[in-house]
């Protein structure tokens, strides 16, 4: 008996183990994360996964702006446009607020994730949340109050003046709705959930636009209407990720809220190459005007609008990698696997050098074609093709650089992020453009181009080696 009793109490521990690891098995599987495939996917994988739904994203919202430009000038005149592009430098702004918050958080959330830290994690989301919205709601009100100087101080004119109050009036009213924060959706390993808050609200900002623009005769009070519409569906589709959906790593408390200033230092900090960057940009298109103004004319000015505005958006998939790779290096760095951080360099670097080249041969090879999209004025065609045959040379050189970049902020070197972000833009392009464009006139400008770039790889390889 006492034989027959040990072998059923064995029989029946056996039993109750199985149906504890049976039970235990879903939990396991609802505690992983895909923040945590991060430190263990192949590296390879990884970034097709990442940066794919990025790439696609970006896209998307390049494609929108197209469209919405299209809509307008074809539904409500080229006033309307004038009126919408006057007060571009205010959503510049918003744009470079919610960039710089955005990419510090999600660094420092990626590195949080990799150590471990949710606390920190969780604190740094809550703190980018407030003063986003704070931030946002400090423009709206004070946009609305001054509206009028504002406008005028951006550059309108008495005859744009109204549909530029129509349209300024209601974006700064949606401004609290002018982020999904994919970009921390993002550092938690969610690509394709990221790629969503892109696509979604853009394919319903486009649908009503033209709607609202060709259906219902509304003008730029039916584009901004439409733009504030699919703010509300991100902005709404971000709240249901964080704190209604249970797919969110972060237990989100009142208290992450709350602010801390160490936190939102290094949010900021760890951002700024961000919203230099942006701005770096603007920058520099006013030092190609300013000089294709003194060597070329309004001819040149236009030719350049359209080949920019080409070379721009053939970057927007070296703008899709970057963002994909962030989350994979601040995680592993914060994990200490840093050979996982050099393969994902290794192999970055790799494919953004490919594809600027290959995207350079084509644009050199059948610059007409490119641009007989936009345009079918022979000069234009003749000088566009020409900027791009040697502007781009420098694709393959700013593709690295902004990969470069991208890991400087990623691991939180905060200063060669910043240094990255203005050396092609701002620090080399500005000379270059001066001293050759005084040697060799307006293909000096377009020479300054690849020159800037390939000394800004330079730099940045001496900085990325150290």
């Amino acid at each position: 008996m006492r034989g027959g009793r040990k072998r059923y109490s064995q029989g029946g521990q056996r039993q109750i183990l199985q149906m504890l690891r049976k039970k235990q098995k879903p939990r396991e599987k609802e505690q992983k994360y895909p923040a945590e495939q991060l430190g263990t996917a192949p590296v390879g994988r990884l970034i097709l996964e990442m940066s794919v739904p990025s790439v696609i994203g970006v896209m998307a919202y390049s494609i929108y702006n197209l469209f919405d430009t299209v809509f307008l000038s074809q539904g409500a005149g080229m006033e309307a446009v004038g009126g919408t592009a006057v007060s571009f430098p205010l959503f510049l702004f918003l744009s470079a607020v919610s960039s710089t918050l955005g990419s510090g958080a999600a660094s420092v959330m990626s590195r949080a994730f990799g150590r471990g830290d949710m606390e920190q994690a969780a604190k740094t989301a809550g703190n980018t949340f407030a003063v986003f919205y704070g931030t946002a709601v400090l423009v709206t009100v004070f946009g609305l109050l001054f509206l009028d100087p504002v406008l005028y101080a951006m550059g309108v004119t008495d005859d744009l003046l109204p549909y530029a109050r129509d349209y300024t009036r209601i974006i700064l009213a949606g401004a609290v709705t002018s982020t999904g924060f994919s970009s921390l959706i993002r550092a938690e390993g969610s690509s394709r959930y990221a790629m969503n808050i892109w696509v979604i609200p853009l394919s319903a900002n486009v649908v009503f636009d033209c709607l609202s623009i060709f259906a219902f005769r509304m003008g730029v009070t039916g584009a901004a209407l439409g733009t504030v519409l699919g703010q509300c569906i991100s902005m709404g589709m971000s709240i249901w990720y964080f704190f209604l959906s249970g797919k969110s790593c972060l237990n989100l408390k009142l208290r992450h809220f709350l602010p801390d200033f160490p936190v939102i230092k290094e949010i900021v900090l760890t951002g700024l190459p961000s919203f230099v960057q942006t701005c770096g940009t603007g920058l520099s298109t006013v030092i190609v005007n300013w000089f294709l103004r003194k060597y070329g004319g309004s001819l040149s000015i236009g030719t350049y609008g359209i080949a920019g505005r080409v070379m721009t958006f053939v970057q927007f998939p070296v703008m899709g990698l970057a963002q994909g790779i962030q989350p994979v290096i601040g995680y592993n760095r914060g994990a200490g696997k840093w050979e996982r951080v050099r393969e994902t360099m290794k192999k970055s670097l790799r494919g953004a050098a490919v594809y600027g080249g290959a995207v350079y041969l084509l644009t050199a090879l059948f610059p007409e074609t490119v641009l007989g999209i936009f345009t079918g004025d022979e000069e234009v065609l003749k000088l566009g093709s020409r900027i791009l045959r040697i502007a781009g040379l420098g694709l393959a050189f700013s593709a690295v650089v902004w990969i470069r970049a991208t890991y400087f902020q990623a691991v939180g070197r905060k200063r060669a992020a910043l240094l990255a972000g203005l050396l092609g833009p701002v620090i080399f392009f500005a000379p270059a453009a001066f001293v050759l464009g005084g040697m060799f006139g307006l293909d000096g400008i377009w020479y300054a181009f690849p020159v800037s770039a390939a000394a800004a790889c330079l730099v940045t390889k001496n900085c990325t080696d150290r």
